[in-house]
């Protein structure tokens, strides 16, 4: 009789503990911690630049996950990561008609880019005589780096369990908030006689390094996330997850007119009697920033 209640009890404690296993594993909420190594690249869908190369970048963060269903989930959160990518700025010759020169003023003094101010002397951006500690680059490369605050909203969709496995897969917006920004800049040093003459040579190519830009780098972008992973159970409801994102950005990465880099336009008769008819006005820039993210983290 004893090992007949013995076995008794057993058989219902297993049953109870399944129980609470299975009732977890449907939870209403669960939480998580996540890594996300990605792969970063600029698209411009501006003239005068160019895509340039991707980077590699990291973050990291919460995730919270709300069940609507046994297949589907809710899933946001807050996560801390870089963006950015390399870009190239096509640049005329400087004393040709017709060419574009893209440009900013760096402040020696103070190691940083001045911000824009409308020229007021026959489209004259720099002027020597009274700009003494400044330096006119032209702008040839920019390596963007942008760290972002991120608040996904995401549908996830999932399989039913597989052994110890779960398949999904997910879309969603990511709604983002730039924390800062610094750049690494390839120039080349501008000279410029004078105002009255504005003739200008090219000198030296020079880097410049952590540059703050985060003024000209939008405060807010957006971008549609879609992809694939796996769940596997470690036990009751933790889980292992991993999967592979595609984040495609439409909204813009920077300010639709740069606040510190200038365009100038030789005019079509400008010629070396008429150096001063050119055009001086603030970048136009358009940049989508894409990415595919590798997500691995646990869930409880």
């Amino acid at each position: 009789m004893k090992k007949i209640l013995t076995i008794t009890a057993l058989a219902f404690a297993g049953q109870f503990s399944l129980a609470q296993d299975g009732a977890n594993e449907l939870k209403n909420f669960r939480f998580g911690l996540v890594i996300d190594p990605s792969v970063n690249w600029l698209k411009p869908e501006t003239k005068n630049i160019d895509k340039n190369g991707a980077g590699v970048k990291f973050g990291g963060g919460v995730i919270l996950e709300f069940r609507l269903a046994k297949v589907a989930s809710l899933q946001t959160g807050v996560r801390i990561h870089g963006e950015g990518g390399k870009v190239k700025y096509i640049n005329g010759d400087i004393q040709t008609a017709n060419s574009n020169i893209v440009s900013y003023l760096y402040s020696t003094a103070d190691d940083e880019i001045i911000e824009y101010t409308a020229p007021t002397v026959g489209g004259a951006f720099y002027d020597p005589a009274t700009t003494a500690g400044q330096n006119h680059y032209q702008l040839n490369e920019r390596q963007y780096k942008a760290t972002y605050i991120t608040i996904p909203l995401v549908l996830k969709l999932k399989t039913k369990e597989i052994g110890t496995m779960t398949y999904f897969g997910q879309f969603g917006v990511n709604s983002s908030f730039r924390w800062k920004a610094t750049a690494n800049d390839e120039v080349t040093k501008i000279n410029q006689s004078s105002t009255s003459t504005n003739v200008l040579s090219l000198g030296a190519s020079e880097k410049k390094t952590k540059v703050d830009v985060t003024k000209d780098v939008a405060f807010f972008k957006a971008a549609l996330t879609f992809g694939l992973g796996a769940e596997m159970n470690l036990s009751g409801s933790t889980s292992l997850t991993f999967g592979l994102n595609y984040n495609l950005g439409f909204t813009n990465f920077v300010k639709k007119d740069s606040d510190y880099i200038a365009k100038r336009t030789n005019a079509a008769d400008y010629n070396s009697g008429n150096q001063t008819k050119v055009t001086v006005s603030k970048m136009p820039q358009e940049l989508k920033s894409n990415a595919v993210v590798l997500t691995v983290g646990v869930l409880f």
